[in-house]
């Protein structure tokens, strides 16, 4: 077998000083920077510290109202309170501290819970959850509670198997509503 040999002359020395000399020579340039490329990225950095405190205090306060439980609401079947008055329609009567409203009677808690326990509370009391039924129901819900400041449960859920909300009596949601 032939083999042939190559020879090569290396001069580490002159390598090594040219590699120096270009790292010092770029070191110096990235210090060199303009000076509005500088206060770019200082606003920048502030800019970003104060969307991380921002985001910070918003899920904070969400933590915080989620975990305060709204009172719950809760109505009754009209036909459980009716009275038959001599000489006419039904009139509806609504137990002590309830309200009335078309044919329901509506009771506002003072309790706060969670969703389920409404709906516990709401069949003790023989009612269920409210269903808002149309949108001027809506509009009386909304001007009864602004004076009085509650939030509340109302009988609606959503199912997610059918990607869908539902009110407790199986009903969809009106969109229009």
């Amino acid at each position: 077998m032939d083999t042939s040999v190559v020879y090569a002359d290396l001069n580490l020395a002159r390598t090594q000083g040219l590699s120096q000399a270009s790292h010092s020579s770029l070191h110096t340039d990235a210090c060199q920077c303009p000076h509005w490329r500088q206060l770019v990225l200082e606003l920048s950095c502030a800019w970003l510290i104060l969307l991380v405190l921002s985001l910070t205090g918003l899920s904070v306060s969400v933590g915080f109202l989620v975990q305060k439980p709204p009172t719950e609401k809760c109505s009754v079947a009209a036909q459980e309170n009716r009275t038959e008055p001599k000489g006419g329609s039904a009139m509806l009567k609504c137990p002590r501290d309830w309200h009335s409203y078309r044919e329901k009677c509506l009771f506002i808690s003072q309790t706060s819970g969670p969703w389920s326990e409404g709906l516990t509370d709401c069949s003790v009391k023989e009612a269920t959850l409210l269903f808002i039924e149309d949108e001027e129901e809506l509009k009386f819900i909304r001007d009864f509670l602004k004076s009085k400041e509650h939030q509340f449960f109302i009988g609606l859920h959503y199912v997610s198997a059918e990607k869908m909300w539902k009110w407790i009596n199986g009903s969809a949601l009106n969109p229009d509503l």
